[in-house]
């Protein structure tokens, strides 16, 4: 029998130190080093908990491999249960985790993340949530933490093309440098602003209130900033005079199916964590060679 599939979507992790240096940053410990040391110290401390804008989270993560972890991302929430009693069913409010599972690859800095509206509704959403725990959680290191949907930057430009007469607004956040450093004129532009205002982003907001706005496709900053913010190190999103709600990047996830159940880690839910982040490799342009 078949096993039932869960939707995952893509997002890279961008992870940016603060300009304060810490001690670990004193003797040479790399950014990424102290996010690999996060995550292994699930092993002695077996889960991380905060207390985040009035609700509890806990978080577990196994490691699978050298770079590869699963997570379990649980968000504790109150529910009511009818209780029998002499005099009638009487309402009990109980508490109850739900939880979403999150694979993690480090090499390419990759989390897919379960679609789960029991987390938040919609993926943007979602990913927010859980950005900001692992960035609280982070604090202590001196790393602010980031998520950004990945998609295929070709949506960017074939809805730019389809809708080039009537151009209002594009809002494009670029992530401080992180993964993405052979994408050099944004890396540079990056560098350059995170030097002078020790900023974790940046946000570009072009406008023409008639519709007038130029794209060229053919200017290499803006192809550049495209296909940094498309593998997930930023967001995109753009409105016409037609369409007020627009297009964004997080409308076209990348998006991986896995079992229901693949954290019971049985021989064939890791091949399918196997075959996962093999189709990962193929469809992300950035991807690190090995």
């Amino acid at each position: 029998m078949l096993e039932k599939q869960k939707d995952y979507f893509a997002t890279r992790y961008s992870l940016i130190p603060d300009s304060q240096l810490d001690f670990e940053s004193i003797k040479g410990i790399s950014k990424e080093t102290k996010f690999m040391n996060w995550l292994t110290s699930f092993e002695a401390e077996k889960k991380k908990e905060l207390y985040y804008r009035g609700t509890n989270y806990t978080l577990y993560c196994k490691q699978l491999s050298d770079d590869c972890f699963l997570m379990s991302f649980a968000k504790e929430l109150q529910e009511t249960i009818g209780e029998k009693t002499d005099e009638g069913i009487h309402d009990t409010l109980i508490n109850n985790y739900k939880k979403c599972t999150i694979l993690i690859q480090t090499q390419n800095q990759w989390m897919l993340i379960e679609k789960s509206s029991d987390i938040s509704n919609g993926i943007e959403s979602q990913k927010n949530l859980i950005a900001n725990v692992i960035f609280k959680l982070l604090e202590s290191k001196n790393l602010c933490f980031e998520l950004g949907i990945m998609t295929e930057k070709n949506n960017f430009w074939t809805y730019v093309s389809t809708n080039k007469d009537c151009l209002t607004d594009i809002d494009i956040t670029l992530s401080s440098p992180n993964f993405l450093g052979g994408i050099k004129s944004v890396s540079e532009f990056l560098h350059k602003t995170k030097d002078i205002y020790n900023n974790t982003s940046v946000d570009i907001h072009l406008k023409n209130k008639e519709g007038h706005l130029i794209i060229d496709p053919e200017n290499d900053f803006l192809q550049d900033v495209v296909r940094y913010t498309s593998s997930g190190c930023g967001k995109w999103k753009i409105k016409t005079t037609t369409d007020k709600t627009g297009c964004s990047s997080s409308d076209n996830p990348y998006i991986i199916q896995l079992p229901e159940n693949v954290a019971q880690l049985k021989d064939s839910d890791q091949k399918h964590i196997s075959s996962a982040l093999s189709h990962m490799k193929r469809i992300d342009p950035e991807c690190k060679k090995e």
